[in-house]
């Protein structure tokens, strides 16, 4: 039974570890993790309701343009009017191909009118999975006591396991 109770422990050890990570890295790359061709975003708006909530976890991957087809969802950055400079996933409406040179036309599925055109080199990549746990937590996140209620508890969580790990002796029995 104490050997069942510790792989739990390890286990919901190693989970609040992730999410720790994870929220820290989202803050520190200002929402733009990247690991290799693997990016990690959060939603910020509605416009892509309802496949895509605010506070969803997406993961984005890098792909070539030629791949890419109408009715894929991809990431982007902004480059045009009030989009200027914002991270946005909206679903490919249409696209041109001028001397393997694409362009593309997006739209958000809430929205009524379409993106200003973007080139290739706008795409970060194409969405590959929403992720069903982090998106819950992402949620939770957006309001603001909640996340720094569960970063400190899985803070202290995280210090109590390293403080128990190397100070704090188990009575064998």
């Amino acid at each position: 039974m104490k050997i069942l109770l510790k792989i739990i422990k390890g286990i919901v050890t190693l989970f609040l570890c992730v999410v720790l990570l994870l929220v820290l890295f989202q803050k520190i790359t200002n929402n733009k993790m990247v690991i290799g061709d693997i990016y990690v975003f959060q939603i910020a708006s509605e416009s892509m309701a309802p496949v895509y909530k605010i506070g969803d976890i997406i993961v984005v991957k890098k792909v070539n343009s030629s791949s890419l087809k109408v009715g894929d969802d991809v990431t982007y950055l902004g480059k045009s009017s009030n989009l200027n400079g914002l991270t946005i996933t909206h679903r490919i409406i249409s696209i041109d191909n001028e001397g393997n040179k694409y362009s593309f036309v997006t739209k958000g599925l809430a929205n009524a009118v379409e993106d200003p055109r973007i080139n290739e080199n706008d795409i970060y990549g194409k969405v590959i999975y929403k992720t069903v746990l982090f998106s819950f937590v992402g949620r939770l996140m957006t309001n603001i006591i909640i996340y720094y209620l569960l970063f400190v508890c899985v803070g202290i969580g995280f210090a109590y396991e390293i403080i128990s790990s190397f100070f704090i002796k188990e009575d064998d029995e």
